[in-house]
């Protein structure tokens, strides 16, 4: 008792820190109803929870009329690039601004941890932009340990990509593994789990996943079962007609769930189907037979979720809409005119086919001189100004850029496929995202967090308590976070405090990299690195989660 005393008139226990939240409605990611009451924190961790004031005379934050949540977790990030950075808190700090304490990264085959140090392929890997600093490590453990050395803003869960253990194996190559290449990369994936990854991500629609056969999933599978690891996916196909499928009768986009989830019924692995979106138009009626689709998978005993944000465009690459032939044999088809002829053909029919065009492909970052006053403007515009046909600009800015342009889709979806996946229970919330060092944004890096809040308080759609459980506590127990998640004594504390009443999304089309508002404090570990409308990030904050 005397102990105690002590404690709470100093505010410390030993070199540890105390905060204490004070009388804010505490909803402790369960999904169970909050309650007002009060927190604190001692060190990295949570002390004490109580609908009780607890005694206490240290630093006190008053979070009254304020919602104490658990810290958000981003379940489809690419942030293993931006955190990999030296310094550049400007690249993590709009995460923080939205609430985000963790991601978890290394998403759709392309994983910065799965780079290796004078590696030869390095400059064929393009989902990211290229990486500014020498690559130090040449393992998942040594990635870590760079992160260890120059600091965490943020919480870390990585993925081992699958294209990019590929691509450091053999490059871009599309031609069939032969026995010792599977088992060479088999091995690397399993180094990189036993490392701490939390599973193997694919990345389907992007070279060099896209030539990757069914059989070798099936086998990246089976080591994840055995490992209790999950498998995360970017599917074949988003859209209604691709170029995956021979079928005219399905839309391609439920053939892609379909295969994955066949994948996962045969070999018992966990499956996160990544980014569940419909691009364009012709596309969204398909979006009721997808969740119809994971909906009997699960009633059948597949484990198997998905993801969304919160936004109608997402981030690529301009190379996803190119198809799989002519990936195959690049440089060499740019100069083909048969191939350029054949693809230019079935690139201007794409409007035709799915209401998707290049009216809504929006450059974010063309990685090349000749080409960076483009940055923000729509391939449709580039067209007109160079002259020249919209599938022929398409082409010239995948060869300048060596398939770096950077990319912001349109017409993904519409508020109808919105409500139904942010009310549906097999669906996290992610962002799909990077702070890009230069061109346009994506807004889901500034915002996508506080516009799903946004539209669960206005559309009615879920209650507080269930969103800010599908957006910490799901997220955490998908991905076997043992101690973050739910507002517990003992785990970590990762705590977004915010304004349920006032919390929106401030971006907009033209203007893609705002500041939410409503976000009150963030603290990661127990560090406070925003405080209510001023960001300040901590270079040391976060820590790598070894799965």
């Amino acid at each position: 008792m005397e102990e105690t005393k002590k404690m709470n008139q100093a505010g410390t226990t030993g070199s540890e820190k105390q905060v204490l939240l004070k009388n804010g409605f505490i909803v402790d990611g369960t999904g169970a109803k909050g309650f007002v009451g009060d927190l604190l924190i001692q060190g990295s961790q949570i002390r004490e929870v109580s609908p009780q004031p607890i005694a206490f005379a240290g630093e006190t934050l008053d979070c009254t009329d304020k919602v104490i949540s658990p810290g958000f977790i981003d379940a489809h990030s690419h942030m293993d690039r931006s955190l990999a950075y030296q310094g550049h808190e400007d690249l993590k700090n709009p995460f923080t601004a939205q609430g985000c304490t963790t991601f978890v990264a290394g998403n759709c085959g392309s994983s910065v941890g799965s780079l290796r140090r004078g590696n030869p392929y390095l400059s064929q890997i393009t989902l990211f932009e290229k990486f500014p600093q020498p690559v130090t490590w040449d393992s998942m453990g040594g990635y870590f340990s760079h992160l260890e050395q120059i600091g965490l803003s943020h919480n870390l869960v990585m993925l081992t990509g699958h294209g990019t253990e590929w691509i450091t194996l053999r490059g871009r190559n599309p031609n069939p593994f032969s026995a010792d290449e599977k088992a060479a990369i088999l091995y690397r994936l399993e180094e990189a789990l036993d490392q701490g990854a939390a599973g193997v991500s694919f990345g389907l629609q992007y070279e060099p996943d896209i030539f990757c056969p069914p059989e070798q999933i099936r086998e990246v599978a089976r080591l994840l079962k055995r490992k209790n690891k999950i498998l995360t996916v970017h599917g074949r196909a988003y859209s209604k007609i691709s170029g995956a499928y021979r079928d005219r009768e399905t839309p391609h986009n439920v053939l892609a769930l379909r295969e994955m989830i066949e994948i996962a019924r045969e070999t018992g692995v966990r499956l996160q189907y990544s980014h569940l979106m419909f691009a364009g138009t012709k596309s969204f009626p398909s979006y009721a037979e997808c969740l119809e689709t994971i909906e009997k998978a699960v009633a059948g005993g597949v484990d198997v979720m998905t993801d969304t944000y919160s936004y109608h465009c997402g981030y690529s690459v301009i190379n996803v809409i190119l198809p799989a032939w002519f990936l195959a044999d690049l440089p060499a088809n740019y100069h083909n005119p048969e191939a350029v002829e054949r693809v230019e053909r079935g690139l201007n029919r794409m409007p035709e086919h799915i209401g998707f065009g290049f009216d809504d492909i929006q450059i974010m970052y063309a990685d090349h001189p000749d080409l960076r006053k483009y940055d923000g403007w729509f391939l449709s515009e580039i067209a007109k100004d160079l002259g020249f046909s919209p599938g022929k600009t398409t082409l010239l800015l995948s060869e300048k850029t060596k398939s770096r342009t950077h990319i912001l889709n349109h017409h993904y979806s519409d508020m109808e496929i919105i409500d139904a996946l942010i009310s549906h229970p097999a669906c996290l919330f992610m962002t799909d995202s990077t702070v890009s060092v230069t061109g346009l944004q994506n807004p889901a890096s500034f915002g996508s967090f506080a516009l799903v809040l946004q539209y669960a308080r206005d559309r009615r759609l879920v209650s507080l308590e269930e969103v800010v459980h599908w957006m910490t506590g799901a997220t955490a127990e998908r991905f076997n976070l043992k101690d973050r998640g739910f507002l517990k004594k003992g785990y970590a504390a990762d705590i977004t405090v915010f304004d349920w009443k006032r919390v929106k999304d401030n971006n907009t089309v033209t203007q893609t990299d705002r500041a939410p508002r409503g976000i009150e404090a963030v603290f990661i570990n127990g560090c406070q690195v925003k405080h209510f409308d001023q960001v300040a990030g901590s270079a040391n904050a976060g820590k790598v989660i070894r799965i």
